[in-house]
């Protein structure tokens, strides 16, 4: 496979899960990193034969897109109940809704790392 067949195949995949905003920057790193070795002293074919199917590259992209906004859905539904336990001021749930705050402090610096 070349390097602009290669490029075709996880552009399009990419687009096609995640659009093509969320998808630019992650072509963009698979287009630097081939020039990259390639001026290094590899052949584009090694290069590419290295990295796998595009397709399979482009899946483990979108599911780990998908995972993260679900992980920042659930945070921000804990948040919400978190709020509305503190407003009703019941001691136990105040500890627990603190707990929950606390937790998705922690998720959010977690996230933010990846």
């Amino acid at each position: 496979m070349t390097k602009t067949e290669f490029m075709t195949q996880l552009h399009r995949a990419l687009n096609g899960r995640l659009g093509s905003v969320e998808a630019a920057p992650h072509v963009e790193y698979y287009q630097q990193y081939i020039e990259i070795e390639v001026r290094g002293g590899r052949t584009e074919e090694e290069v590419i034969d290295e990295l796998g199917s595009p397709r399979l590259i482009a899946k483990s992209i979108a599911d780990l897109a998908d995972r993260n906004k679900q992980g920042n859905s659930y945070g921000e539904k804990a948040l919400e109940y978190g709020t509305q336990i503190l407003k009703f001021g019941i001691k136990a749930g105040k500890r627990c809704a603190e707990f929950g705050l606390n937790a998705v402090d922690k998720a959010k610096v977690w996230f933010k790392q990846l």
